[in-house]
């Protein structure tokens, strides 16, 4: 492991000094992406050559330049295809889904499905002690009844 941080200390001084060819830098720049310890090490070398390497004389005029170029095209989100360029069904549309969802609810409410839930009278007081079972194992268990009841029929 010794001597491949040696070698990626010798290949990052070449990749950063631009003293390896083309196919070198190429294949460099693929080990950094794909190892993490080949990055660190690029790292490394980078901050013990920081001294060493020129300065920008003038960095907002060097970023004005990069910016009016013409060939430097940003980045640009890829649009996700669809699966062809069919149009979209009624039943495929969220507004379908929305008002199957609303008919169902005003149904169950004017049957009184959801009353049923809770048979309880209205003037149910919550109990105070500690001892008492949360409402979600109230709900919990009157919906597995409810299922259970189904299921006999």
């Amino acid at each position: 492991m010794n001597t491949a941080h040696s070698d990626w200390k010798q290949q990052a001084g070449r990749y950063i000094r631009g003293e390896c060819s083309s196919e070198e830098a190429s294949s460099w720049e693929a080990l950094m992406l794909s190892n993490d310890n080949a990055l660190n090490v690029y790292m490394q070398v980078m901050a013990e050559m920081d001294q060493d390497l020129p300065m920008l004389e003038n960095p907002e005029s060097f970023a004005d330049r990069v910016l009016s170029d013409k060939e430097i095209v940003p980045y640009q989100r890829r649009s996700v295809p669809t699966s062809s360029d069919r149009p979209r069904r009624w039943y495929e549309r969220p507004l379908f889904h929305y008002t199957v969802a609303a008919s169902l609810t005003i149904v169950f409410m004017f049957s009184g499905a959801f009353d049923r839930l809770f048979p309880e009278s209205k003037n149910h007081q919550v109990p105070k002690s500690s001892q008492s079972v949360s409402y979600s194992e109230q709900l919990m268990e009157k919906t597995t009844s409810w299922l259970d009841r189904l299921k006999s029929y």
